[in-house]
């Protein structure tokens, strides 16, 4: 596959044939959950509540508002869900949705929830910003039908899309609307419509579609309060780029590098990269979510100094910046972002998930209550769409070989030079660091690449049990040889306890709103938290930044940590198939992976992942 630009191309490093994927353990039980909770039961209609919003009858109540972004969100994860199951249950309620929705357009192009006098279009002044969300609204949609076409073959949803997108170049173009201006947070609310419009070019590679790509690009550097092609190229820390929101930031960085990619303006690259590495080397929680809320608010950056124990994640920005990261694995190769993507899968998502597939935690904390904030909240339907992106996420076919992102039980069919080749995880590496692959049809001379986990130190290599070298490349264990159908690679990574340690500087000038970084209480306190294999581990403890109750961990005690593995059994009592549960013991804690503790049941539950060395 090739991007093109203009009257040349730029080659795309993933080739993503995919045939078949399946996903298996921990990821795979949440896939299915979500398969069958928010994604079955939220919206199956048009009846549904979220598409109602759209109906004449509740527009003219004024009932919509920034909720009418969920249908964009469902649709676009239905149509994946499709393409992953080819489920005709899961068809039937996609087209019957997404056909009312081309019903409800309107004749000028326009599509959306809000009343005519509500529209973004009617703005105050010229240079004020609104505080609606018609166009983050839309862009959703036009994500969503852009998907729903790809899905189902069917033109009407792309071309609903660009009548969408025409309506929008109309406002801007010709009644000199400023994209920034019509969405929040220093004007990225309205710029991250970029991401969307990538995505529908591919299919409609028309003038207005190009024209509205070019406009975002511009208006991201343009607007005073942003500047964040120029800034991030730069080198700037994302914490002071524009207001520093971390959804909408991750929003508009994933669209530059679609953009990067269809268009191969360098700046953007370089924008891309550095803001990518500021928010890996500085704003992630342990378990891998853009954090915030140390000083101003649970959604926005800290600045780089500050750190503490109550880190807190929106799941919306999660799924952004898996957006985000999953794009610059597909522009670079390297296999950094791969480690990156499957470390917040494993931890920030799967810490936000509750059971039964239906309920989301709006904000992840490492330390501190889990509740969920209802239905409504924006972070359901973004876990639910993250489900569904992470079987994207888990292989790619390159031209070389099959390349592994994702390490999870699970198979994969692709189409290699001409020939199919499947290939199946088999072993638990969650739960014991051990990773193994069977090769079946096809087979042949390929390279079998697996990233290389950011948390491991070694690893030993076996084909068919005998031990061989794997070539480190790009981040990624590579093997190349003649494979043959039944061949088995093994690779061993060591699952052993790791500490990663944390200071905290309390800074505190009266409620937590108001602090900054230049006023100090004057103490200083020493965190420490524990990981092993690709999981990061807690306890139920309620410790929070409201009400701080620290657990205690002597330097002897956590040097003296050991990890104990309870036998799993199933309901009939017998061994279970999967891996023994490791649990790790320090002091007289018991912390068990924080993946494998559900957020809430019947209420809310607390957290500790951070630890307070005496």
């Amino acid at each position: 596959m090739t991007i093109f630009n203009g009257n040349k191309t730029i080659p795309a490093v993933i080739l993503n044939l995919i045939l078949s994927i399946v996903v298996g353990g921990m990821l795979g039980h949440a896939v299915d959950a979500g398969y069958d909770g928010r994604l079955a039961q939220y919206i199956n209609s048009p009846e549904s509540y979220a598409i109602k919003l759209f109906s004449p009858e509740m527009i003219a109540q004024g009932k919509g508002g920034w909720q009418g972004e969920h249908a964009g969100k469902w649709m676009y994860a239905a149509a994946k869900a499709y393409e992953r199951t080819g489920d005709p249950a899961v068809l039937a309620r996609l087209t019957s949705v997404a056909d009312y929705l081309v019903s409800r357009q309107e004749e000028d192009g326009y599509l959306g929830c809000y009343r005519e006098d509500k529209r973004y279009y009617h703005r105050p002044s010229p240079e004020a910003m609104t505080v609606d969300w018609d166009t983050w609204i839309m862009a959703y949609l036009i994500k969503g039908f852009t998907e729903a076409s790809v899905a189902t073959g069917n033109p009407k949803y792309a071309d609903c899309a660009l009548s969408i997108v025409k309506f929008l170049h109309w406002t801007v173009f010709d009644q000199g609307i400023k994209i920034a201006q019509t969405g929040m947070h220093s004007g990225m609310a309205g710029c991250g419509m970029l991401d969307p419009l990538c995505d529908l070019y591919l299919q409609r590679p028309e003038k207005e579609v190009k024209e509205m790509i070019d406009r975002c690009i511009f208006e991201l550097d343009d607007t005073p309060c942003l500047q964040l092609i120029t800034l991030a190229g730069k080198d700037y820390d994302v914490s002071l780029i524009g207001n520093g929101k971390i959804y909408e930031m991750n929003r508009c960085l994933t669209g530059m590098a679609k953009a990067y990619q269809l268009f191969g303006d360098e700046r953007l690259l370089k924008a891309c990269k550095n803001a990518w590495e500021s928010i890996r080397a500085n704003h992630l929680t342990t378990l891998g979510g853009p954090w915030g809320g140390i000083n101003y608010c649970w959604e926005i950056f800290n600045r780089v100094a500050e750190w503490a124990p109550y880190e807190c994640t929106e799941t919306c920005s999660v799924m952004e910046w898996m957006h985000f990261t999953w794009e610059m694995l597909k522009i670079t190769g390297d296999g950094k972002y791969a480690s990156e993507i499957e470390k917040s899968s494993y931890n920030a998502l799967m810490a936000a998930r509750a059971e039964d597939g239906l309920r989301w935690e709006y904000y992840v904390r490492t330390n501190g209550e889990m509740t969920p904030r209802g239905d409504w909240a924006c972070c359901w339907s973004s876990g639910m769409t993250s489900l569904e992106d992470i079987p994207v996420y888990m292989y790619d076919t390159r031209k070389d070989g099959i390349y592994v992102n994702i390490i999870c039980e699970s198979s994969y069919e692709s189409a290699l030079r001409g020939k199919q080749v499947a290939l199946q995880q088999v072993a638990d590496y969650a739960r014991t660091g051990k990773a193994e692959f069977v090769v079946s049809k096809g087979g042949g001379a390929f390279t079998l690449a697996v990233h290389n986990p950011g948390w491991a130190a070694s690893c030993k290599a076996c084909v068919n049990g005998k031990e061989v070298k794997a070539k480190l490349r790009d981040g990624y264990l590579c093997i190349k040889r003649g494979w043959k159908d039944g061949d088995r690679l093994t690779l061993e990574f060591p699952f052993v306890i790791r500490t990663v340690e944390k200071t905290w500087e309390y800074r505190n000038a009266g409620p937590k709103e108001h602090n900054f970084p230049n006023w100090y209480n004057g103490f200083t306190k020493h965190y420490v938290t524990f990981a092993a294999g690709p999981l990061v581990f807690a306890t139920d403890h309620a410790d929070s930044f409201e009400k701080q109750d620290p657990l205690g961990l002597s330097r002897a005690e956590i040097d003296a940590a050991r990890l104990v593995r309870t036998a799993a059994e199933n309901s009939n009592g017998a061994c279970a198939v999967m891996a023994a549960t490791p649990e790790l013991h320090v002091g007289g804690l018991v912390l068990k992976p924080i993946a494998m503790m559900p957020p809430f049941e019947d209420g809310p539950q607390w957290r500790a992942t951070w630890f307070q060395i005496k």
